[in-house]
């Protein structure tokens, strides 16, 4: 290709898009390895040295990780209103999403050390040590502890029985290596993300399917966060959608499985299974046998995965764990903030120590409210499907809100529901939490103040999401985009596939956002 019609190809919106993403996705899984990980922690070299951090220059590397982070984001962003626009298909998104991919495929865990506590504490259980017990510093220094983040090492797994025996499994299989393991377990998170997908397209309009995938496979959380840093937060997040498509059918028995095994996985999935045995519930029809049927089925799958491991009931105990990191940027903790200033100003005496205890019980409080409410409404039989998917993904992303601590994983759990469910509005506010989220995992040089880094790393925050939400606000009409897509279309041969392209126009005079956004005009139905 000449370097004429090379220009000529960048110039085209989708492959500059694709291109630009790409770019930003290696930018990134290069700069974090080179930065390096956080004092007292010794990585493996992984595949052909490529994990090695860099001799020096730390600090230059992690700014520009936080550059690729910037970039990525921005490319979903322009990636979505492709979609929204009609500018490209399914097809198009789906394949954009697996090139943004590839870079982090071979990459160490990318902004989080959690899949080396994964090994950790698949090897404890592989060699007969309860996990809930205690945690990696039974190994003592060497390989299995040293790449473990030195908060984690005394702390037990505060995750489900099949995650523990899932972990479990994967260190028997390869030898607790790491470079194998975090590769299997990448593999299993690229499966998940390809299962939520999927789910999220069944479940979302048909004239919105490609905005469903764009904001599930290629969000730079599941980019950078699920498959890059490996979390098992995909898998609770890959079931959410199935259990609503299961209600929807009617299928109980599926519903409640999925739904269990999700809470078996991690705590999160508990929501699931309330939505279930509530929708269940509500069923007109063989209300209490229905009902006794769906919970005779849960406790079974809930029996079932206490059993695969040794202590199966012992996770239920150690559900503080995450909240034992103090992080500043927690709901609770500007809760907290904002009262100790108060106080600070008219009587004083209280410490910021205490304050935050008292926000996060308030907090875990208001959210339980909260989060009952919200399935509740969800499992009115009066409730379309759509709906209710926004009602229950709504409660998982209060419960992630509502938490002592919160990282850019926890967004997977609602993430295919409210993409698949939610209006333009809805998308507006779950892109500009992606993207505010991508900025709170970061190379370690960046979020210490002795860098000197930190200001400039919150810069690149306020302007990622100023072009973010100033991109969104585009308040064009659908029959303005339509328009745009056909010409694109035109020029182009038909390279890209218009959506839909025979769809009626909406009324004359109404917007797009009220049309398209169910919290403007109600209609959640399927």
């Amino acid at each position: 290709m000449s370097l004429t019609s090379a220009a000529t190809a960048l110039r085209d919106p989708p492959r500059a898009t694709l291109v630009a993403g790409a770019a930003a996705s290696a930018t990134v899984a290069i700069a974090v390895t080179r930065a390096g990980p956080i004092p007292g922690v010794v990585l493996p070299d992984g595949p052909l040295g490529l994990w090695r951090a860099a001799d020096a220059g730390r600090p230059v590397w992690g700014v520009l990780a936080v550059v690729g982070i910037t970039a990525l984001s921005l490319a979903f962003v322009r990636l979505y209103l492709l979609a929204r626009h009609r500018i490209v298909d399914v097809r198009c998104v789906a394949r954009t999403a697996a090139v943004w991919t590839a870079p982090v495929l071979l990459a160490q865990p990318i902004l989080s050390l959690d899949a080396y506590s994964y090994v950790a504490q698949g090897q404890l259980l592989v060699m007969g040590i309860d996990p809930y017990v205690t945690g990696p510093i039974v190994f003592g220094g060497g390989p299995l502890l040293d790449p473990v983040a030195p908060v984690w090492r005394m702390t037990p797994a505060p995750y489900g029985p099949l995650s523990l025996s899932l972990l479990g499994r994967s260190a028997d299989l390869t030898g607790a290596d790491h470079v194998p393991f975090v590769l299997l377990l990448r593999a299993l998170a690229i499966v998940a993300v390809v299962v939520g997908t999927v789910a999220a397209a069944r479940l979302a309009r048909p004239d919105a399917r490609a905005t469903a995938v764009a904001l599930v496979a290629a969000n730079p959380i599941v980019v950078l966060h699920m498959v890059g840093g490996v979390h098992l937060d995909v898998l609770v997040g890959a079931l959410a959608p199935v259990v609503l498509l299961a209600v929807r059918k009617r299928w109980w028995w599926l519903a409640a499985l999925t739904a269990t095994a999700a809470f078996a996985i991690k705590l999160p999935g508990l929501i699931l299974v309330g939505y279930v045995l509530w929708a269940r519930f509500r069923q007109p029809g063989r209300r209490w046998t229905g009902t006794a049927e769906v919970l005779a089925v849960t406790a079974a799958v809930t029996l079932a995965a206490a059993s695969t491991v040794p202590d199966g009931w012992g996770w239920v105990a150690t559900l503080d764990t995450p909240g034992r990191v103090e992080l500043l940027y927690t709901v609770p903790a500007a809760v907290a903030g904002v009262a100790y200033g108060f106080l600070g100003l008219t009587v004083g005496g209280v410490g910021f120590g205490e304050l935050l205890d008292w926000s996060r019980w308030l907090c875990a409080v208001a959210g339980a409210g909260l989060i009952g409410w919200l399935i509740v409404r969800g499992g009115d039989p009066s409730t379309p499907v759509r709906r209710a998917g926004v009602l229950v993904g709504s409660a998982l992303v209060v419960l992630a809100l509502a938490a002592p601590v919160i990282h850019a994983w926890y967004l997977s759990w609602a993430l295919a529901l409210l993409a698949a469910c939610a209006g333009i509005v809805g998308h507006r506010w779950l892109i500009g939490l992606s993207v505010a989220l991508c900025f709170s995992a970061l190379p370690d040089p960046l979020t210490r103040w002795h860098h000197g880094l930190l200001p400039l790393t919150l810069l690149f925050l306020v302007v990622a999401l100023a072009l973010t939400f100033w991109w969104l606000a585009d308040a064009r009409t659908p029959r303005a985009a339509r328009s745009d897509a056909a010409a694109y279309a035109s020029r182009h041969h038909g390279s890209y596939a218009l959506m839909h392209e025979n769809d009626a126009d909406p009324r004359p005079g109404r917007r797009e956002d009220d049309r398209d956004d169910p919290a403007r005009t109600g209609r959640f139905a399927a």
